[in-house]
């Protein structure tokens, strides 16, 4: 588990595949802690929203008995995009940890 924190709101957790996924599109290594500053909150979401705008390559595969999909990245990392925006406006940093 990861945990994110900022005196801007509450504690996120999430799975360590999961939080690696939204830290490498937010743009850092899946590193088990670190920090995002507030300036560099701006740059992040950024480049999270572009990464989310992108066309995804589709598969060519006949439809069949598959299960549908789970939660894309998008709905997974909502918690923690909101807590970077309200950093953002605060101006404090949002720090992760194993917990």
């Amino acid at each position: 588990m990861i945990c994110f924190r900022s005196k801007a709101g509450a504690d996120v957790l999430m799975l360590d595949a999961h939080a690696g996924a939204v830290l490498e599109a937010l743009g850092r290594d899946a590193a088990p802690q670190g920090i995002f500053l507030p300036e560099q909150i701006v740059a992040a979401l950024a480049q999270f929203q572009a990464q989310q705008a992108a066309p995804t390559p589709s598969d060519d595969e006949e439809p069949g008995d598959e299960e549908p999909p789970g939660p894309g990245l998008a709905q997974r990392a909502w918690p923690l995009l909101d807590l970077l925006r309200r950093a953002q406006q605060l101006g404090q940093p949002v720090t992760w940890s194993s917990a």
